[in-house]
């Protein structure tokens, strides 16, 4: 099995076309998503539609579940909970429902999918220290286990005898007796200093996964957050990256 893996688009159509436009390009058939299709940016409905036509399967993520009630957002900060408040008077009816019936994970062969944490996935805990990522190897079955939510691309392995630590090597070969938490990036809004869209590539067949960066059109977006009325500061955050 060979797919692509995309996370965190939140609203921003730009990012999301140029990914998806590259996937079709090196005709890899599956994309799975992890969540988080809306908030902070301008075109919710167009990336809504667009991630339930092009992904094999969706995961919910904590801005999905906010813009339908199911998660509070006393817990997000100002400028999230305002960009929240945003989507849920612009949100079609329809795009409501499809964001309903979006579920926490998803399993298929040796993937997890997780747009949080495997443990508690509820709770949307980040994973940021080497110490984060090691509490959660017990949580899933399987070989990897893909995630978001952070907005920062990292790999973390364990061996058979538990010793964990950070990849640095991209692609990186799935090795037999490893066991692996990716966090494939942000779509929409990186936040690892590096303002180009990320997404990942799992290849079953070769063993390998590769995290992948494109530009886009950053300054499109951007006018967009701002003719929207959604605050300024979610336009300039796009440009580096944080």
């Amino acid at each position: 099995m060979k797919a692509a893996i995309i996370s965190d688009i939140h609203s921003n159509l730009e990012a999301l076309q140029v990914v998806i436009k590259d996937i079709k390009k090196r005709r890899i058939k599956r994309i799975f998503c992890l969540g988080d299709l809306v908030g902070y940016g301008a075109n919710p409905n167009e990336c809504v539609e667009m991630c339930m036509k092009e992904a094999d399967v969706i995961i919910a993520g904590n801005h999905d579940w906010a813009t339908i009630d199911k998660t509070s957002i006393d817990k997000f900060n100002p400028i999230a909970a305002e960009a929240i408040r945003w989507t849920r008077k612009n949100i079609t009816r329809q795009n409501y429902k499809r964001l309903e019936g979006l579920k926490l994970t998803h399993t298929i062969k040796e993937l997890f999918l997780v747009h949080a944490t495997p443990q508690k996935p509820e709770n949307w805990n980040y994973l940021f220290s080497l110490k984060d990522f090691q509490g959660q190897f017990s949580n899933f079955r399987g070989q990897v286990c893909f995630i978001g939510h952070s907005h920062i691309p990292a790999v973390v392995f364990q061996d058979a005898n538990g010793y964990t630590d950070f990849l640095r090597d991209n692609p990186f070969p799935l090795i037999k007796n490893r066991r692996f938490i990716v966090n494939v990036g942000s779509v929409g809004q990186p936040r690892d200093l590096d303002p180009r869209a990320s997404y990942a590539i799992y290849d079953g067949n070769r063993r390998y996964i590769e995290i992948v960066r494109l530009n886009y059109n950053v300054l499109l977006t951007q006018q967009k957050i701002l003719d929207s009325g959604l605050p300024e500061f979610l336009a300039d955050r796009l440009m580096i990256g944080k």
